[in-house]
């Protein structure tokens, strides 16, 4: 390579401005850490300049990749999120975390990892049909390996069994401690891991039900277009949280449950049913209310409860934050006999320190005691205690 020889101005252009955004920089701080005027930036960015290979070096350099990989061609399909979903957070946040996934599986090719046959079923029915939701829910537990009502131990893993790639967040996007896209064929996660900070950290309930909100948004929304208003993005959301529901408690289960531990949605059968399912104490009192049990006074006298009780910031039996297994696992099956960094980095023409990211799963910030946890254990049937408990109707069976 040569300092006056010039590249693909387009190619080059796309690769700047991918891995630009995948580390969160502006075309100023580029610019200033480079050495190159920011608006050369800008004109190799959009193909209006060529950069030749003393250019390549300096950006490749901050970019942390080599020069041959701001020459590769090779750009990667992918299905935008729902960003109207994400407008309460920063667009440099969204964007981070969207052109990083699209790096994280061009690099998982690039390696020649052996990736998970893709299971999810896409769903074709009304998306406002809350029934026709709560069936593709049980078929997506079905394609997970799930029994129908199983208590699912580890939610990430079922993401991955259904051929999802899970990536840790750093930190939530606004409201959202998820997002979710397809790369290349490849369905995507990205969920929050949790952090010693408290205003950061994500409990184990809220992070089961992102991913599962996740992956509803996989198969009820593939090929959807983007919302136009801030409604239609609040239906999405809506589609998707009943999925997640559906998923993580089918109806039937959580109302035998019910039925079992006394038939009375009291907080303290409330916090049974969590220490049981992983799913938080306020989200089954909303639960119990679209499976038709309580009405909306009731659900807001417990509300006020939950509220006393000081819940809504730290409710009891926390089940511990999950991580994935399947990038680290394949990058070893990868490069068996090399250091596991060094050989995906190289296959990929990334710096260990993408790698690294993928697969860190740790709490961020300053270590802090351990806070107790619940180990979610495969579903048990509980024993009525008395033949007086109250009676709970089952929902109706599916065709």
């Amino acid at each position: 390579m040569t300092d006056s020889m010039p590249f693909g101005a387009a190619v080059v252009g796309a690769r700047v401005r991918q891995l630009r955004l995948a580390l969160g920089l502006t075309q100023t701080e580029l610019a200033t850490r480079s050495g190159i005027a920011s608006g050369s930036i800008s004109m190799i960015e959009n193909g209006h300049q060529e950069a030749d290979g003393a250019m390549l070096r300096a950006l490749a350099e901050v970019l942390d990749c080599d020069p041959s990989y701001l020459t590769d061609s090779a750009n990667a399909g992918y299905d935008r999120p729902k960003l109207r979903a994400y407008a309460d957070a920063p667009q440099r946040s969204v964007d981070r975390t969207l052109f990083d996934s699209i790096s994280a599986i061009e690099s998982i090719r690039s390696a020649g990892l052996r990736t998970l046959p893709v299971k999810l079923p896409l769903y074709d029915g009304d998306l406002n049909d809350d029934d026709e939701i709560d069936r593709i829910a049980a078929d997506v537990r079905t394609a997970a390996g799930l029994d129908t009502d199983e208590v699912i131990p580890n939610v990430i893993r079922a993401a991955e069994r259904l051929g999802c790639v899970v990536l840790p967040l750093d930190r939530e996007l606004g409201r959202h401690w998820g997002m979710s896209l397809t790369v290349d064929g490849i369905p995507v996660i990205r969920v929050a891991r949790p952090s010693h900070d408290a205003d950061l950290d994500i409990p184990g309930d809220r992070q089961r039900f992102t991913v599962a909100h996740e992956v509803g948004h996989l198969v009820l929304h593939a090929g959807s277009t983007q919302p136009a208003t801030p409604s239609e993005a609040a239906r999405m959301e809506q589609q998707a949280n009943r999925f997640a529901a559906s998923f993580l408690v089918p109806g039937d289960a959580a109302l035998e449950d019910l039925e079992a531990f006394g038939g009375r949605v009291t907080l303290g059968t409330l916090a049974s049913l969590k220490q049981k399912w992983g799913y938080s104490i306020k989200a089954f009192v909303f639960r119990f209310r679209e499976l038709g049990v309580i009405d909306d006074a009731q659900a807001r006298s417990l509300y006020k409860q939950i509220s006393a009780r000081r819940w809504n910031k730290e409710e009891p039996h926390r089940p511990g934050t999950e991580s994935a297994v399947w990038f680290g696992k394949a990058l070893r099956e990868a490069f068996p006999a090399e250091d596991v960094l060094g050989g995906a980095s190289r296959a990929s023409g990334l710096g260990r320190g993408y790698i690294e990211r993928w697969l860190d799963w740790s709490p961020s910030g300053t270590a802090r005691p351990p806070a107790e946890v619940t180990v979610l254990q495969p579903r048990q049937r509980p024993v009525v205690s008395s033949p007086s408990a109250g009676r709970v109707s089952r929902l109706p069976s599916r065709p």
